[in-house]
């Protein structure tokens, strides 16, 4: 073993360790193979966990992303929503397919990219419908393939530009690679470009020194900006950044947009709607009017500047706050044109607030004002609430860590299994203290853009140790059905199980977290033989459902009647 492999296998051992319940072997390489070939995208271990196929009939495939625009799709994304209008997302836009096999050996294989071939060559096939795959292929590869595809025919009319990436991970040495195994490779990406005409197609070798390099590197958040024309106020500076400094503020090596730099924005990017529109319209006209006329320009915050010379700014711990449609148009305009330095690029601007500060209460103000001129949902404002910090400091106070602050703890070298974010404990209060699993499960990222939804899993009347124990109850479920659970019927069953579990040990329906305070003082020691016996209990009661419906389990899983059924269980069988 070379000592690339070496240095792979302690930082695997590293993480395994910090865990209360290591992960089994085999998942724990898949998530680090994962993490690190998507490091770009700066997704969290949630995120990461969602794209993991794993289990038999996989044909091939670990893992399976769809990115549109820079942005994870999942099943409940506004794109697949049914009043969706293609003609909100841009012309041309990103559409970015990860594919990922992980295999703990220490060489690459020929096979492995014939059964890739094999596998996509049907999963691409339009033509095959949901009932042909599922004969090869597993029940949560094909949802996840779907994902994409449904995405490909919604945006068909669109023209997006579909980039394929598939990473074939091992620890082996890509030195050592032979002709037969690199002429594989080759094949694959022409394969791939001939079922998705217009597409490109990328299939790369990662072995134990890429992955080494990959894995340590970090998000970039210090970074230099040049300000043309700047008065400063304080710590606080105002001015004009041209859009050609602009964009390589924007990019990384690769000329990509630096996705991290939006982790505290308040809203994603919004696509195509009449805002994004009229900047697309400003930066393409050719009258002779300056941009920032027209605009109302970006607020950056960090926690330090330095400035050099007349105007170049050293920025530490950027995060663009205000602006993030702005700066999605800009990076896209600027990047399709012929070269990112073109004249029209040098001669025009856009205003640029940047603003030092280090306490968070101080951050938490600037991002609510920056973002109060325009209609924002409440919900994406959960962040700089006063709840959330509360959150944040009981958690750290019991050894978890509440990641108000997408990946902050995480980029922080905290362990994995101590980490949750907003979202994961959004859901986990929807399954457990409202007994609403269907919808913890159907909406795992828009759970929260319900006013009253929001209002029902975040207010003070909740005690603190509630939230954390009934974080603990989830992630304890999640992980131990993670030992000889089918990934499918976890993905399905999880929040069910947890409300089970939750609901036998109250001895009655739970319809507000409030009722939870009492069992929040007791320890969360269930084992795995008493999770697996939940789990396959459920999983009966859910194929009844289903024959009796004729629903899948996905579809089940997503319906309240079942959740009756589920509690009703709970309360009643011995």
């Amino acid at each position: 073993m070379y000592n690339d492999a070496i240095l792979v296998n302690s930082i695997l051992k590293a993480a395994q360790d910090a865990r209360e319940t290591p992960l089994p072997d085999d998942v724990a390489f898949e998530l680090f193979a994962a993490q690190s070939v998507l490091r770009e995208f700066d997704l969290s271990d949630e995120e990461i966990e969602v794209g993991r196929i794993g289990g038999g009939m996989d044909g091939g495939i670990d893992g399976f992303y769809v990115f549109l625009d820079g942005a994870l799709l999942d099943e409940d994304s506004d794109v697949f929503a049914d009043d969706f209008k293609a003609s909100n997302v841009r012309k041309h836009a990103e559409v970015d397919v990860w594919i990922i096999q992980a295999k703990q050996e220490s060489s690459f294989t020929e096979t492995s990219f014939d059964k890739l071939q094999s596998s996509l060559g049907r999963l691409f096939d339009l033509a095959q419908d949901d009932e042909q795959l599922k004969i090869l292929y597993s029940k949560e590869l094909i949802s996840r393939v779907r994902i994409f595809t449904d995405a490909w025919t919604k945006l068909g009319i669109r023209v997006p530009k579909i980039a394929v990436h598939v990473d074939y991970v091992t620890k082996g040495n890509t030195a050592d690679v032979g002709k037969p195994v690199e002429h594989k490779r080759a094949d694959l990406e022409i394969f791939i470009r001939s079922r998705i005409k217009g597409s490109t197609s990328i299939a790369r070798l990662v072995g134990a020194t890429e992955l080494y390099e990959l894995a340590s590197t970090e998000p970039e958040y210090d970074l230099q900006l040049r300000v043309a024309h700047y008065m400063p106020k304080g710590t606080a500076y105002s001015g004009l950044v041209r859009l050609s400094d602009y964009y390589e503020f924007l990019s990384d090596d690769r000329k990509r947009l630096r996705t991290n730099l939006f982790d505290w924005n308040v809203r994603d990017y919004q696509g195509e709607v009449m805002v994004n529109r009229a900047i697309q319209a400003t930066l393409e006209s050719d009258a002779d009017e300056d941009f920032w006329w027209f605009n109302n320009g970006v607020t950056i915050l960090c926690s330090s500047v330095s400035i050099s010379g007349e105007s170049t700014f050293t920025l530490t711990g950027v995060q663009i706050v205000n602006g993030m449609q702005t700066s999605h148009e800009i990076h896209a305009a600027v990047g399709s044109s012929d070269d990112p330095q073109l004249e029209r690029w040098k001669k025009r601007s856009v205003a640029v607030r940047i603003i030092q500060a280090q306490d968070e209460e101080v951050r938490d103000k600037i991002i609510r004002a920056t973002n109060s001129q325009t209609k924002v949902h409440d919900a994406s404002l959960h962040a700089t609430e006063k709840i959330h910090r509360q959150i944040e400091a009981h958690f750290k106070a019991h050894g978890w860590y509440y990641d108000r602050r997408k990946n902050f703890y995480k980029n922080t070298g905290k362990a994995a299994d101590r980490i949750i974010g907003i979202p994961a404990l959004g859901q986990a209060v929807m399954a457990i203290g409202l007994s609403r699993p269907d919808d913890a499960r159907a909406r795992p990222t828009t759970l929260l853009n319900k006013p009253g939804d929001y209002a029902d899993l975040f207010n003070e009347q909740i005690t603190l140790d509630t939230y954390l124990w009934t974080a603990a109850v989830q992630r304890r479920v999640d992980t131990l059905m993670l030992v000889n659970t089918d990934r499918f019927i976890r993905a399905n069953l999880r929040f069910h199980v947890s409300c089970f579990i939750v609901t036998r040990m109250l001895g009655k329906r739970i319809y507000s977290p409030k009722q939870l305070a009492q069992l929040a003082s007791k320890p969360v020691d269930f084992d795995e033989e008493y999770v697996s016996k939940v789990t396959e209990q459920l999983q009966k009661l859910a194929v009844k459902v289903g024959e009796e419906n004729e629903w899948s389990l996905d579809r089940v899983a997503k319906n309240k009647t079942f959740v009756d059924d589920v509690v009703i269980a709970a309360l009643t069988e011995k």
